[in-house]
């Protein structure tokens, strides 16, 4: 029996309406069926048009409560991924402030996208099995609650807590939003709309997002980048609560816990064990003990899955082409984005010698970048293939990587850095908004899990990237010491980190144009 998110069942549904047709599939078919009364001219008894025809379908309420909806959504998935770049400013201030060690400093990195990645694909089940809504604002209130605890922490210990708890809550958010677009925009130019503002809020805000904590931080206090995200989450989960359509459930027989519990290790010992091979070394005890343990547990997890009557991953989600093809290039641009912005912040204040402000202002180009890039989406929605979309999006991206290999010492900011941002923020966000969009379309009952897929395939890929980048960089480094300067050694670093960076990204569009070839590929179009 489905029930749906805050009312009670009145009869059991006849069981062959249950095989026939999931929960969330009957909820789609109820807002296509709201929008198209929304767009409809309004009638009085006799058949005449009332006053309230001239209407546009803007105004009319289910269509204006949607569009609000959005905005709350984009706006509380944004903090959770914004929580990573406006730390990553403040950590300097917040280790003098607390007296963190090295470790404990990099800790507070580790502990957020460990706890992040983790618990994703458990909060994509959760989201199915409770209700989208509902589990979006339980996200948002523990993210606030967790935010708070972070900004007012006197030790060491108590912000570490708090960065673990904004993980797991925020984990919440992540795995539901775009399963909360999906099925409130399931077709059409407003769909395209939809993942456009996506794309261009989730570049715009994070590019941002390093100019705010820039700011917040030499203004006011490492603290207020942690303190502001509270009074922001909050008023998210209220508006969403008024705005957003409850959404059905799938019950509590469908959570797939043992196999829930399984992925959710095992991912963060793959998480951790990518953040040990970037500051420790794949040589060291720690990674590979790691990263041999989240291989075990994922063919654990595989064997479960075939036995399970309720897999935490459906096979059927897998089964088509294109929505596997779209879980590939968002894993992978994964690398291009968070292994990118790395680089360019290390160039920026290790050889340019940027503050944290003018850091976080150098990334404003990447959020045009990614604004005009949303704009031209919305153009060619219907016209062009998800699977053209995705491999232009990658080869981009590959070639942002690339350009990093002509970093020098003469290199300045229009020259070296202001090319790279532009073309970064152009292909991360043609591979997000079509690969988000195409990985949730028509996934119906499994929308929670298909989203969680999306941003867990995301955060593996920058954890990977940054970790694999790191590591041939530092490395690189060494060798070249001896035999350089500092700086040369350095920049020999980036151009070898850079070069293996984009050869993996331009290889793996390749195999997503093989991966999706065939019907189930080129008969979507992106975001249409």
């Amino acid at each position: 029996m489905r029930i749906t998110e805050g009312h009670l069942p009145q009869r059991p549904l006849p069981h062959r309406m249950e095989r026939t047709m999931s929960s969330h599939d009957h909820f789609a078919k109820h807002m296509q069926a709201e929008q198209r009364r929304s767009m409809a001219p309004h009638q009085s008894p006799d058949g005449a048009p009332s006053p309230d025809a001239t209407r546009t379908p803007a105004h009319t309420g289910p269509e204006q409560r949607r569009w609000w909806a959005l905005g709350f959504v984009l706006t509380g998935n944004l903090a959770v991924f914004a929580a990573v770049t406006m730390m990553n400013v403040a950590l300097p201030a917040a280790q003098q402030a607390l007296g963190l060690t090295d470790a404990s400093r990099a800790a507070v990195v580790t502990l957020y996208s460990l706890c992040f990645g983790a618990f994703m694909l458990l909060g994509g089940r959760l989201a199915d099995v409770v209700g989208l809504r509902r589990c979006l604002t339980a996200g948002l209130v523990g993210f606030a609650a967790a935010s708070l605890l972070g900004g007012v922490s006197p030790s060491a210990e108590m912000l570490l807590a708090a960065r673990a708890l904004q993980g797991m809550t925020g984990a919440l958010v992540a795995a539901t939003a775009l399963a909360m677009i999906s099925v409130m925009f399931t077709h059409g130019r407003a769909r395209a709309r939809a993942f456009a503002l996506f794309g261009m809020v989730m570049g715009m805000g994070t590019a941002a997002s390093f100019t705010l904590a820039g700011a917040l931080v030499d203004g006011f206090s490492w603290r207020w980048v942690m303190l502001i995200t509270t009074p922001v989450a909050l008023l998210v989960a209220l508006g969403l609560v008024r705005t957003a359509p409850p959404t059905p459930t799938a019950g509590r027989a469908r959570l797939g816990l043992p196999s829930a519990l399984l992925v959710t290790v095992a991912l963060g010992l793959l998480v951790f064990g990518f953040d040990r091979a970037s500051t420790l070394g794949w040589a060291h005890p720690a990674t590979w003990t790691s990263l041999a343990g989240a291989v075990v547990l994922l063919g654990l997890f595989g064997l479960v899955l075939r036995r399970s009557a309720h897999p935490l991953i459906p096979p059927r989600l897998l089964a088509d082409r294109l929505r596997l093809a779209a879980f590939t290039s968002v894993f992978v641009v994964g690398i291009g984005i968070f292994a990118g912005m790395y680089i360019l912040t290390t160039f920026l204040q290790g050889v340019l010698g940027y503050s944290a402000l003018l850091t976080g202002l150098a990334f404003l180009p990447y959020g045009l970048s990614a604004m005009a890039t949303s704009q031209l989406l919305t153009v060619v929605s219907g016209r062009v293939s998800a699977v053209a979309m995705l491999v232009v999006g990658l080869f981009i991206s590959a070639a942002a990587i690339a350009s990093f290999i002509l970093l020098g010492t003469d290199s300045t900011y229009v020259t070296g850095i202001l090319p790279a941002m532009l073309l970064l923020g152009a292909g991360g966000t043609i591979v997000m908004v079509t690969g988000s969009d195409a990985a949730t379309r028509g996934a119906g009952a499994d929308s929670g899990i298909a989203s969680a897929l999306v941003n867990s395939g995301q955060q593996i890929g920058a954890a990977l990237g940054t970790a694999l980048l790191t590591a041939i960089m530092t490395a690189t480094t060494r060798r070249h010491l001896a035999g350089a300067g500092e700086l040369d050694a350095t920049l020999t670093g980036y151009a070898h980190a850079s070069a293996v960076g984009a050869a993996i990204i331009a290889l793996s569009a390749i195999g997503v144009l093989v991966l999706a070839r065939g019907p189930a590929g080129h008969r979507h179009r992106a975001v249409a």
